[in-house]
């Protein structure tokens, strides 16, 4: 356009600093999805268990009951209270995480967007965390938010009851938990991601990694192998969470075994990634 033409605009700086190139990834990642009114009402289903737990939790501290809410069961207000609470959320995280992650590498791939993400001042691990970001704030959504709501009610509820630890330990025990273990079930659904172009298929493969492994462990667990829990994905998590929570082992299985398992999966994970994800050039 001629500099002279009717509607041109000076340059003009802006004292603004751009967002870095993995925010802006997560960003749209995360605004997108929820403009999807379905999978609203599936983020409101999933806090109805935190509902349901906040209302036992006010009645039992009202009617002074607290021998048995702190006994530990799902309703308690003890860390290993919520760490139960945070394992009757598989359900929830399994899906979700799901929906929105199945296609976040596999969509990209399909449609030769690793060129166009490439082409613009972006590396493989700004790309990698943007879409970690983007899995991590739904998980944390059906977990850590309501957990923490959770904490916070409670106190407020009867602060002489809950004390300091609920409104500060308890909360920072949630964050760390969440924090690694969504990050690291973040990458094992990107690696899967990586691996096809069709979101059905990845989300499949995504069922067996957790609905498959979780009953392939039930079944070895009847049959007297408790030992083989460790095949379950999913529990290895909570298991491991145990000593952060100060609770005894979910599973037949070493805490530090656990532990190791996820470091696995989650080292493999990056190194499918590192692997697959890479920048594409268009040749014509």
């Amino acid at each position: 356009m001629p500099v002279y033409d009717r509607g041109y605009t000076h340059w003009e700086r802006s004292d603004g600093r751009a967002l870095p190139a993995w925010l802006v990834i997560a960003r749209r990642g995360i605004i997108e999805p929820l403009k999807k009114r379905w999978l609203l009402v599936l983020v409101l289903a999933a806090w109805v268990p935190a509902i349901v737990k906040g209302g036992i939790i006010y009645f039992k501290l009202k009617a002074g009951d607290m021998v048995d809410l702190l006994g530990g069961g799902w309703t308690s207000i003890e860390p290993e209270g919520f760490l139960n609470y945070l394992d009757k959320q598989h359900f929830f995280v399994f899906v979700i995480m799901a929906v929105v992650g199945a296609g976040l590498v596999a969509t990209d791939r399909r449609d030769n967007g690793l060129s166009l993400y490439f082409s613009r001042p972006l590396d493989v691990k700004g790309y990698v965390a943007g879409k970690t970001a983007i899995l991590f704030f739904f998980y944390a959504l059906v977990t850590l938010v309501p957990a923490v709501a959770l904490c916070v009610f409670a106190y407020l509820v009867a602060p002489e009851a809950a004390g300091m630890e609920l409104l500060l330990l308890t909360p920072l025990r949630l964050l760390v938990f969440c924090l690694l273990t969504g990050t690291s079930m973040a990458l094992v659904l990107l690696a899967f991601s990586s691996m096809g172009q069709r979101s059905i298929f990845v989300m499949v493969w995504w069922a067996v990694m957790v609905m498959g492994t979780k009953t392939l462990a039930s079944i070895a667990e009847a049959l007297g192998r408790g030992s083989l829990r460790v095949l379950d994905f999913m529990a290895q998590y909570d298991n491991a969470g145990t000593v952060l929570f100060g609770a005894a082992r979910s599973i037949e299985v070493s805490r530090g075994v656990s532990f190791l398992v996820i470091v696995a999966w989650t080292v493999l994970a990056a190194w499918v990634l590192r692997r697959r994800i890479r920048p594409v050039e268009v040749v014509s």
